[in-house]
């Protein structure tokens, strides 16, 4: 019984060793531990689906879309580039959402993009696909910043509830220069966490996020939970405070 156990133990703790990295890389080991410790885990690009242009010709907004909603009763989701200098992209906590998510990224250069999601017996997922860009998305001021006009639209936001068949589709933007602090005279300035609420003030989303994600964020989620109304609050690093309503 004893044998049994060891080698099953050891079955576990070659999860990772014998999984083969779709795309590899010179970062994603180290960043993969820094994201997730010594938490197990698997590529599974049959379960994840990532989807990103055949070519990102503007660096400064990248459009992704991310499916893992094969993967039931999901605790977090983080997406990462391996090759930015801000490599974690954002963390959901999808609860009552589903781990399906579409933005528009910056990226410094070509790099594979992860999709890690967090199962209910405690093992990730990751799902992978490859950006061919010539980069340069990171270390470029906003172009609000650059005209000026950032003080008077900041926070400005809108949004719309889509029905799809048996679920809900959530769309939102708003107006934030997203700025990544990489470029000189210009400081860090980012909205860090979007909180979606129904009409009862229930936590039904987190969003963790960075300053890798585009200026003037544009996010898509989908939802099954019925709902009469959202309430999306955003919180920036200078902690300002911004709302949405939408029905």
């Amino acid at each position: 019984m004893k044998s049994i156990l060891i080698f099953a133990t050891l079955i576990l703790t070659m999860l990772n060793l014998e999984a083969k990295n779709p795309i590899v890389s010179p970062t994603f080991d180290d960043i993969i531990k820094i994201t997730i410790g010594e938490d197990e885990y698997t590529f599974d690009d049959k379960n994840i689906q990532v989807k990103v242009p055949s070519f990102a010709d503007n660096p400064v907004q990248v459009p992704i879309f991310v499916d893992a909603s094969k993967i039931k009763n999901p605790k977090k989701m983080i997406l990462f580039a391996d090759l930015n200098p801000i490599p974690v992209i954002l963390t959901m906590t999808p609860n009552d959402f589903l781990p399906i998510i579409s933005t528009n990224i910056k990226v410094a250069q070509e790099t594979p993009l992860r999709a890690l999601v967090l199962d209910e017996n405690n093992l990730w997922h990751v799902g992978s696909a490859n950006i061919h860009s010539n980069g340069g998305g990171c270390d470029v001021t906003s172009l609000a910043a650059a005209n000026g006009n950032v003080s008077e639209n900041i926070g400005k936001s809108k949004g719309k509830i889509f029905d799809k068949k048996d679920q809900k589709r959530v769309k939102f933007s708003i107006f934030h220069p997203m700025e990544t602090g990489l470029v000189f005279g210009a400081s860090s300035f980012f909205i860090n966490k979007i909180e979606i609420k129904d009409e009862n003030d229930k936590l039904l989303t987190t969003l963790d996020t960075s300053a890798a994600i585009s200026e003037n964020p544009r996010i898509t989620l989908e939802t099954k939970k019925e709902f009469k109304e959202l309430n999306i609050n955003f919180l920036d690093t200078d902690a300002n405070h911004f709302e949405l309503n939408i029905k």
